[in-house]
């Protein structure tokens, strides 16, 4: 690990690994989400059935994820295993984001927006 690297995380200004770096990543999206659905004149209580369906989602896709876990492990078809278990992540995504979509155009016609 570089000088800087190391660094930058023993002052906080640097993400420690990739993981944390990911959570911050999702944390800046999810709170982005937050002011611009404030922005438009959405209650927190509206805020948060949004972000609900993105927390159920990410629940369901970390299953998939957890699945991979010791998937290399005696199977000769470890490639056809983690093709299937990244297009089911996929799926979710996908989802996901038509989900979000779908629950911010629900809450726009029940506000008359």
């Amino acid at each position: 690990m570089s000088f800087f690297k190391k660094l930058g995380q023993a002052l906080g200004i640097a993400p420690k690994n990739k993981t944390d770096e990911i959570n911050n990543k999702h944390f800046e999206m999810k709170n982005s989400m937050e002011n611009n659905l404030k922005s438009i004149g959405f209650t927190q209580e509206e805020v948060d059935e949004v972000l609900n369906v993105i927390t159920l989602a990410e629940g369901k896709i970390q299953e998939q994820k957890d699945l991979l876990i010791g998937s290399n492990i005696n199977n000769l078809y470890v490639n056809e295993t983690m093709k299937h278990i990244f297009a089911q992540i996929k799926k979710l995504q996908l989802k996901m984001a038509d989900d979000v979509r779908a629950k911010i155009e629900e809450i726009k016609v029940r506000k008359g927006m």
